[in-house]
């Protein structure tokens, strides 16, 4: 996801809406394809599926990108982690190591070894 506009530190990307997955359930997300799209919700091992654009931003590094549960909203929030220029891709590292993020993830290792 490409940004059309200059964006300033710490402003607000995305508020998207989530589902929660909790921690007894969260195992059985990996078999699956929305497993992909799941997110660290809380230190409880508690999932949730995000259902918006924010569930489409590559991972990349550096990230230019910080995530943010909001409990109150059940959201989840995008943040920029410092300016970004038009025409910039919106990334985040998705905190697995390299081979988990090319054979489920299925990114190219070239691109999940960039940065590291």
């Amino acid at each position: 996801m490409f940004v059309t506009r200059d964006i300033a530190e710490g402003e607000l990307l995305i508020a998207d809406p989530i589902i929660l997955v909790p921690g007894d359930q969260s195992d059985f997300t990996d078999q699956t394809t929305v497993g992909r799209y799941v997110f660290q919700w809380n230190e409880d091992d508690d999932l949730c599926v995000v259902l918006g654009f924010g569930s489409l931003i590559n991972h990349g590094l550096p990230e230019n990108v910080s995530l943010v549960s909001n409990y109150k909203d059940q959201t989840m929030e995008f943040y920029a982690l410092h300016d970004i220029k038009a025409g910039e891709e919106l990334v985040y590292d998705y905190g697995h190591d390299v081979d988990e993020l090319v054979t489920y993830y299925g990114i190219p290792r070239e691109a999940a070894e960039a940065g590291r």
